[in-house]
């Protein structure tokens, strides 16, 4: 595990951090071996996990491993009847080892998985009065939303369609109004990974491909009346080569260099229905279809030097060379007359499309409007860097201190909103709005040491960021999501670990982390000059304990209880759109309790059978917070209408997570 920036070690370069997962690989020589689980648990939670490696010859050895999942969801709608945080998972992998000699190594990976359910559960409170005045409502939130509470205030209505405004509250957390809902994932793909060794290094070579299959449709407006549905679709190949060489040895200088290469190309598609006047009452679905492509070229290095027992630095830089291609087909077929939880995605715009356009000079063999038919391509070539020195101070201790250089590529604008604007405007728009990359500098200074014999281990480190162009969501008119750039933003931050692992079973660990976040220059921008960056608590800890028992019986007993505590956090950064809102957008702080029994036995220890509770507490709390129309739930008398604009309503994403569930589950080593 990494902290982010990483652009000088592996795969494609990126601001964040880097989790590298390996997935368990066949033995060649240990005969058969594997494990076997099902876990149940609340929600009519059932999870099933089976591995087996196995060899074939002397130099030759496989692993087969399946994963099922299948869980109700916590969530139920009255308007629907429909589980949400629902679950239905079924994915598997088979993995082959060959080792021909001692220098080669040759590993080959097949994956699939299916996901099935009906999308993310959302509670929503209305702001509109009672009456359908569209006045403000007395029980709208002014502050910090209670989406528990059961209030009075309604949406909108379903404009065109001719369904009333309704009120999408309900007292009951596990309760939502929703009516739309779908999420159906397949992804396939394998790689080849070969390693040689040279004597003087390590060659290795990845190659793998990827399919993605995605289709989603989420209510937007959480009632069950049309006010906001959004439908998206992917279709996507990826193919990534990446060739390292490591050096070999102990030596005073060790290094790693490789070349990384990315192609990809996607069908994507979002597709928009409201019952606003710019989505024709419910009447029209504005769309995009965009075929798009990218190619991304990488060229790394790192090195590490010892200068002494106790000094060693490291040197990295990536050269990346990113183009982005998309070929934009907006349209705005009408569906008078279509049901009101009719969900449309791709083939259903397509087929409209071809109905309602003619077959004229102005449009396509397809019916799409040539005129809106727009390219745009995107390039970047950019260099990252890292400089760190580490001093080890005694046998037990080390200071470092860092500084580093990440960057992302730009990204191209899916709103479909494109096709309400007259063709020009679109042109201007996407140029406009085009994001620029975003890079990002880090400073950091830390410590990591061992005490009493190695039974405490402490690491902590204070940060400083600065990014140009940071990439986040903002939501314009009407709710609708894009990317924007916030020309600079700074993080100042704090965070720390410590661990105790006693000679009596008892673990104990604690950590914690303070951020200061702000932007810093908002330039001409959307964002709002001095606001807090999104999803980044000022104050957040962890504690965790557990202690394991040897019984006389030679079985073993083992007790885990954690705490994670979040502070409060702003979900949306704010914008000029909605710095009015703050209050409504943000997530209290909230502590999860979390605990688990396990029960080892058998002659090897190869049975287990655990108990766990997870949110204890009940705590309840959104995942992501959206206000519709921004500042319009404080808004002023309309010029038009003399009446105050109330928004439709204010919405909060949920998971399982955010609430009490209990389980057991059953293992098997073999």
């Amino acid at each position: 595990m990494l902290k982010g920036p990483q652009n000088t070690l592996f795969g494609l370069n990126t601001t964040g951090g880097a989790v590298n997962y390996i997935s368990n690989k066949p033995i060649i020589g240990a005969g058969t071996q594997g494990s076997a689980s099902v876990n149940w648990g609340s929600n009519s939670h059932m999870e099933t996990e089976f591995a087996v490696g196995f060899d074939i010859s002397d130099t030759l050895a496989a692993r087969v491993a399946m994963q099922t999942i299948d869980d109700n969801g916590a969530f139920t709608s009255v308007s629907n009847g429909k589980n949400y945080g629902d679950d239905d998972t079924k994915s598997g992998r088979v993995s082959l080892l060959w080792e021909p000699n001692d220098q080669a190594s040759v590993t080959f990976n097949v994956h699939s998985l299916r996901s099935q359910n009906n999308s993310t559960a959302v509670k929503a409170v209305g702001t509109r009065s009672a009456d359908g005045s569209g006045g403000v409502c007395v029980d709208a939130p002014m502050g910090v939303v209670d989406f528990e509470a059961d209030t009075s205030c309604l949406g909108r209505d379903g404009g065109a369609t001719g369904e009333a405004a309704s009120d999408p509250s309900t007292g009951d957390w596990k309760l939502t109004a929703q009516d739309v809902g779908l999420e159906d994932i397949s992804t396939d793909g394998f790689y080849l990974k070969i390693d040689y060794d040279l004597g003087w290094a390590t060659l290795n070579s990845i190659t793998s491909l990827d399919t993605l299959t995605f289709k989603n449709a989420n209510d937007n407006d959480g009632s069950d009346t049309l006010n906001l549905h959004t439908f998206q679709q992917d279709d996507r190949d990826t193919f990534q080569q990446e060739i390292r060489l490591i050096s070999n040895g102990d030596e005073d200088y060790r290094w790693i260099a490789g070349v990384y290469l990315l192609d990809e190309e996607a069908d994507s598609y979002t597709g928009l229905r409201g019952s606003a006047g710019k989505f024709g009452g419910g009447n029209k679905i504005p769309s995009v279809e965009l075929d798009h492509t990218k190619e991304n070229f990488g060229i790394y290095f790192q090195g590490e030097y010892d200068f002494s027992d106790a000094l060693t630095l490291t040197t990295g830089v990536r050269y990346s060379d990113e183009e982005i291609v998309g070929n934009y087909r907006p349209s705005s077929p009408s569906v008078a007359g279509a049901g009101t939880h009719t969900l449309y995605f791709s083939d259903d715009v397509a087929t409209l499309v071809a109905e309602q356009n003619p077959g004229t000079a102005e449009y396509d063999a397809n019916g799409y409007e040539i005129a809106r038919q727009i390219k745009q391509t995107l390039d970047n070539k950019d260099v990252g860097y890292t400089v760190k020195l580490d001093w080890k101070a005694t046998e037990d201790s080390m200071v470092y201190a860092s500084v580093s250089r990440g960057f992302k590529g730009s990204a191209l604008d899916t709103r479909p909103v494109y096709a309400l604007f007259p063709v020009a405007n679109v042109i201007n728009s996407l140029e406009d709005t085009k994001l620029e990359p975003e890079s990002l500098d880090v400073w950091e200074l830390g410590y990591k040491g061992m005490f009493w014999d190695n039974r405490i281990e402490l690491d902590a480190s204070t940060f400083f960021y600065t990014y140009e162009n940071l990439q986040q969501f903002v939501s314009a008119a009407g709710g609708l999501p894009r990317l924007e750039n916030a020309p600079e933003s700074e993080i100042t931050g704090f965070d720390a670990n410590v661990r105790y692992a006693g000679d009596s079973g008892l673990y104990l660990q604690a950590g914690v982390s303070i951020l200061d976040t702000e932007v810093t220059e908002s330039g001409d921008s959307s964002f709002a000059e001095g606001a807090e960056l999104a999803m980044a608590p000022e104050v957040s800890f962890n504690l965790l304990a557990s202690q394991s028992f040897q019984l006389e019986s030679g079985n073993e007993l083992n007790l885990t209880a954690n705490i994670a505590h979040t502070g409060d956090q702003v979900k949306s950064t704010a914008t000029n759109g909605n710095a009015n809102v703050v209050d409504q957008l943000t997530q209290e702080a909230y502590t999860l309790v979390n605990g688990n029994l396990t029960y080892r036995f058998g002659d090897a220890g190869q049975y287990a059978f655990s108990l766990y509770g997870r949110n204890l507490t009940d705590e309840q709390y959104c995942g992501h917070i959206l206000v519709n129309d921004g500042n319009a739930i404080l808004a002023g008398p309309n010029p038009k209408s003399g009446k105050k604009d109330t928004n439709q309503s204010v919405l909060c994403r949920v998971t399982n997570a955010s609430t009490r569930t209990f389980g057991a589950s059953i293992s098997v080593d073999f």
